[in-house]
């Protein structure tokens, strides 16, 4: 039984038996894939094992050290290797680019740490259909980088462009900045390859009757219904070698200009492309100004960040990040969404402009835009009314020194011509190419953890973040997670505003035991408020320990995810401790966890 916050126990062997065991399971991986690919030296075990979020399950930032790490070469190969960690009993998990414990093992001494780094190819780029076909290790940024060459774009997760995106489409989440135009990337999964928990090797959707990769379905039900639905298995299904991945037209150039080093790049917005800030008043006005620009058509990326996200984006270092946090009307740029336009003509960019214009102005709102317009500095007073509203003339004045001293930043960084849309070039790169989502969040504590964010009605994601809020308020005030304000809810809108989801993410110090007891503390107690005020499953709902909670109020899906489980790895080779666990029953930390939770519940208004 494993879940976030335990680590697993596993089955009991002597340290003897561990290593003819271990023995035993080299020499056969050596066969399926050659001598060089076969690894279990403990320090190389150990770069596995050392894994974000590690702390959740162990009380450290490492995971348990799996017995042995293969690097297969091709799909072939890695039947092979499933095929022998169901004959000697040791369980498996496939790993591509590795962004968190749910990649490695969560029992020590169980498990073969699948790398599959070698399968790295772009396979195919369908330029008339908008179809890539791709292996694990393809990054968002390669991905994308490839097909704006032949006018097309691709859906990267928020994680980053530094991702997987065959992991976010087959087996994880996929939330991004351009889910308003792209959707989320269980919706982007066309056909796969699959091998499955027991070594088979499968080709879902229309390969087999056409060659191709098109579609992801055919007649009866879904089997890509079964590897996943909002989330995937994490690992608990066997392992996706292949998949074919849905593109979208991209009105720009076939390579972005950049310029400057690491970590202050800057990016020339293309012709008729236009980045912005948007300002409202509150809540309300966020809920307006989501659903009509949504409803308007004309965002190619639309998102939020929270004000000490945005500092942490805009500065290069934790001092200039921690310093734009200082400034007033920067610590209260809470209503507020950033987007990308894009545009084929003149027309069309002025027309989108003119939009956006319209939208903010009937809020009482205004933006800061790349456009450099008479009627865009209208705008952009309109955004300084907005947030002189909420920080008064007082504050407003407060961040003058502060604001000149950005100026000056960006004045020796990028010269004085480019100052004016020195922001709106970050805020760019930082939409477009997905780049700069970790920098933001890691940058105050060195890890965080994320509460909230189904996927719902933007009422409901603004719902849900209010309540993340005020709980973390708690939380914040005995000094266990960082103070960012309370309100750090990162998110946006998917498929023209259909739905959307906005996650409260907790900043805290890894390294601090009491800090990794308050945040596994401040999970629970939120996931307690997704139900009681109807917020949906948290995005965190993942593992046994969270099914228990949401499966009984929602159609009691674990039973189904149970089922599938049982069908597909009735011997449980697949490691599908971030899955499912008919046997799960709280112990340990959880418990511990849910009983201090329940114990002091924060006050909550709607």
């Amino acid at each position: 039984m494993t879940f976030v916050g335990e680590q697993g126990r596993g089955p009991q062997r002597s340290p003897e038996q561990t290593e003819r065991l271990r023995l035993e399971l080299v020499e056969a991986l050596v066969k399926d894939v050659g001598a060089d690919w076969v690894y279990d030296d403990p320090a190389v075990l150990d770069t596995y094992a050392w894994q974000y979020v590690a702390e959740a399950a162990t009380g450290s930032q490492y995971m348990p050290r799996p017995l042995a790490v293969v690097l297969p070469a091709d799909t072939h190969e890695v039947s092979a290797v499933v095929r022998t960690c169901n004959r000697l009993g040791v369980q498996y998990k496939a790993m591509s680019t590795g962004f968190g414990m749910w990649n490695a093992s969560m029992t020590p001494d169980n498990l073969v740490q699948i790398d599959l780094r070698r399968l790295d190819r772009i396979v195919e780029i369908d330029s008339q259909n908008m179809i890539a076909v791709i292996e694990p290790y393809v990054t968002g940024n390669q991905l994308q980088t490839e097909a704006m060459k032949v006018g097309l774009n691709t859906h990267i997760a928020g994680c980053g462009a530094q991702c997987s995106s065959l992991a976010s489409a087959t087996s994880m989440m996929g939330q991004g900045w351009d889910g308003v135009s792209m959707g989320f990337s269980n919706r982007n999964l066309l056909g796969f390859e699959w091998v499955m928990p027991d070594g088979e090797i499968v080709r879902v959707g229309s390969f087999d009757a056409s060659g191709a990769d098109f579609l992801g379905d055919g007649p009866g039900f879904s089997v890509r219904g079964i590897v996943r639905g909002f989330a995937g298995a994490l690992g608990g299904l066997g392992v996706f070698t292949r998949a074919a991945i849905k593109l979208y037209p991209w009105e720009g150039p076939s390579k972005l200009e950049m310029t400057g080093t690491s970590p202050s790049y800057d990016v020339r917005i293309p012709e008729h492309h236009t980045a912005a800030v948007i300002v409202v008043n509150d809540w309300d006005g966020m809920a307006e100004l989501g659903y009509a620009l949504g409803e308007a058509g004309i965002t190619t990326y639309l998102g939020r960040n929270a004000p000490s996200l945005m500092a942490g984006v805009l500065g290069s270092d934790n001092h200039e990040g921690a310093e734009l946090y200082r400034i007033p009307m920067m610590h209260e740029l809470y209503y507020s969404l950033m987007c990308v336009m894009t545009a084929r003509s003149a027309e069309e960019a002025a027309w989108q402009r003119r939009v956006l214009r319209k939208i903010v102005a009937d809020l009482g709102g205004g933006c800061l835009t790349s456009d450099l317009s008479l009627a865009a500095a209208w705008s952009f007073a309109g955004a300084l009314r907005a947030i002189t509203r909420r920080v008064g003339v007082v504050g407003m004045a407060r961040s003058i020194p502060g604001m000149l001293r950005m100026l000056a930043r960006d004045v020796r960084r990028y010269g004085i011509r480019r100052v004016p849309t020195a922001m709106q070039g970050l805020l760019y790169q930082s939409l477009v190419r997905s780049g700069m989502n970790m920098r933001g969040v890691f940058r105050f504590a060195g890890t965080f953890w994320t509460a909230m964010g189904s996927l719902v009605s933007w009422d409901n994601a603004i719902r849900g973040a209010k309540v993340g809020a005020q709980v973390k308020k708690k939380y914040i005030d005995r000094g266990l997670i960082v103070d960012d304000g309370g309100d750090n809810a990162w998110g946006g809108l998917y498929e023209g505003g259909a739905y959307a989801h906005l996650e409260e993410l907790a900043l805290y110090d890894p390294r601090d035991p009491t800090c990794r007891e308050g945040v596994l503390e401040y999970i629970v107690e939120t996931n307690l408020a997704c139900i009681e005020h109807h917020c949906g499953d948290s995005l965190n709902a993942v593992g046994p320990l969270n099914h228990a909670l949401f499966s009984p109020v929602c159609m009691d899906y674990d039973r189904y995810t149970q089922r599938i489980k049982k069908e597909f790895d009735p011997a449980n080779a697949a490691d599908a401790s971030m899955y499912t666990d008919p046997d799960f029953a709280p112990t340990g930390n959880a418990a511990s966890a849910f009983a201090r939770a329940n114990a002091d519940r924060a006050p909550i208004r709607i």
